[in-house]
């Protein structure tokens, strides 16, 4: 990622940062989740308010490492092999990043533009990267 599209994760992500935003968002994100892959839904047993918030924590997280790699890969790779525990597997990556970009494009509208997809999709391409290093690491 350039330092212009980690800027650009960052910035975007703050205009859904606030609480009622970020959850908000985070509804469009299970919903298209379940929507493209419901068996997933089997996965998840906290309740839903309580899985958004978490989710919405971790994704706070993430984007506030992003510009520091060694706390990135360290962040991700934990989240990875504790994500194994819970059943997620590599196929459920690919579902997952587009449920998050969905989610995004939903909450940004027209703010989302391309670059800013294009950005969203590096970050979680790398951030799915090394949540599966940690997820092999974990299973192995």
């Amino acid at each position: 990622m350039t330092p212009e599209q980690v800027a650009l994760v960052q910035r975007t992500f703050a205009r859904v940062a606030a609480p009622e935003v970020a959850d908000a968002m985070a509804v469009r994100f299970y919903e298209r989740l379940f929507a493209s892959d419901p068996a997933v839904r089997e996965l998840f047993s906290t309740d839903p308010a309580v899985q958004r918030a978490k989710f919405v924590d971790e994704l706070a997280a993430i984007v506030g490492a992003i510009s520091d790699l060694d706390r990135l890969l360290d962040l991700t790779h934990d989240l990875g092999a504790r994500h194994v525990a819970y059943g997620a597997t590599a196929r459920h990556y690919r579902v997952v990043g587009e449920a998050l970009l969905g989610a995004l494009a939903d909450q940004l509208g027209a703010a989302f533009t391309d670059d800013v997809a294009t950005a969203w999709a590096r970050a979680y391409s790398l951030v799915a990267e090394t949540m599966l290093h940690g997820a092999d690491e974990a299973d192995g």
